[in-house]
């Protein structure tokens, strides 16, 4: 097994112990230093090669950043992992833009700190046949399980979202973490277009699994029941037997995540029916609205109505009705004329005489 050659560097002593023992549980050959500073780290690695360096971005002298500019001039093919506790986005576009191999804001988690060590270093994890037995027993959390599918895909993160595109899980960060802000919309507009699909196929839930190409990483989508979206970003330039391995993988993960989720209590089905359309086939289901205020007015006032009315009052009530509906009387073009009302059938059967005239 090759031995590899690890530097930390982060001005708190106390994270570089913990970085340096949660990197010794690996079962790896490995030589692990530590420094404090950018500028030990340039002499550290001009003396002696190293295989990956994993630094903090806010630095007493030069900045992480920096760090990895100088390196990428000079070490080309060595990989970086940088850590902030910074949650502002022009940090992170800056991280994406200057090449970082991963990305982690604090606090880390170190199983995925782990799992972007072990690839930034090439070490193989497992086998998709090895996947398919992991990933079919249901996890103790959303996130320990998702963090099992990542490492199986050898994927860069995994995402749980709602169907709001909300993260509610998660393993891993995008390269260039930034772009979520309008990826994730996007996709979940996808995600509904794919809904819609599913339900004029009748298939509910939707079984569906999309795949997007780029050149930073491809992009896996796929509804977890009716109301939950895994996303997961792997690295590109598939061939077409690694896409397939990898789909197989993801088709055994989503059935373990819903099992997962179904054994935290957590439904599967959407309860929300309020922007629910109907279908052909859901006519009789439909319930005719309730009548509105104004008709129930009008109601009102056919009910004082006598069984019977003289002709030469039928003007006077028509007047009266209009007024206690809001109107002004019969002044208006669009109003019924007694003779109209009588042609309609709206008037009192004992009318033959008719209105008087004059």
């Amino acid at each position: 097994m090759a031995r590899y050659r690890i530097l930390i560097v982060d001005d708190q002593r106390e994270v570089r112990r913990a970085l340096r023992s949660a990197i010794g549980t690996l079962e790896i050959e490995a030589d692990v230093l530590d420094v404090p500073s950018g500028e030990e780290a340039l002499l550290e690695i001009s003396s002696e090669a190293v295989d990956l360096l994993i630094s903090d971005i806010r630095l007493a002298g030069i900045s992480g950043l920096e760090l990895l500019g100088k390196l990428r001039r000079r070490k080309p093919d060595m990989k970086v992992i940088l850590v902030t506790g910074l949650m502002d986005a022009t940090i992170r576009q800056q991280v994406a833009d200057a090449g970082a191999d991963a990305f982690f804001i604090k606090p880390i988690t170190m199983a995925d700190l782990l799992d972007a060590v072990e690839r930034c270093l090439g070490i193989v994890d497992a086998s998709p046949i090895e996947a398919t037995v992991l990933l079919n027993e249901p996890a103790e959390n959303v996130s320990d399980y998702l963090t099992s599918l990542r490492k199986e895909l050898n994927a860069i993160s995994a995402v749980l979202l709602d169907e709001r595109g909300r993260v509610l899980a998660r393993a891993g960060d995008l390269p260039d973490a930034s772009v979520e802000t309008a990826l994730f919309p996007a996709l979940m507009a996808v995600y509904s277009a794919s809904a819609r699909v599913a339900q004029l196929l009748h298939e509910n839930p939707p079984d569906d699994l999309l795949y997007f190409s780029g050149p930073k990483y491809d992009i896996f989508l796929s509804h977890v029941g009716e109301v939950y979206a895994l996303l997961v970003a792997a690295n590109p330039d598939l061939s077409s037997d690694q896409l397939h391995k990898k789909v197989r993988i993801l088709r055994d993960g989503l059935q373990g995540l819903m099992r997962t989720l179904r054994q935290l209590g957590i439904p599967l089905v959407s309860n929300d029916k309020a922007g629910e359309t109907y279908q052909v086939d859901d006519v009789d289901d439909v319930v005719e609205e309730e009548p509105g205020e104004e008709d129930s007015d009008l109601e009102a006032i056919l009910q004082d109505v006598a069984p019977s009315i003289a002709a030469e009052e039928a003007d006077a009530f028509w007047d009266t009705a209009a007024t206690r509906l809001g109107g002004e009387g019969l002044t208006n073009a669009d109003a019924l004329t007694y003779d109209q009302a009588r042609q309609l059938g709206l008037t009192p059967d004992n009318d033959d005489a008719g209105p008087e005239s004059g």
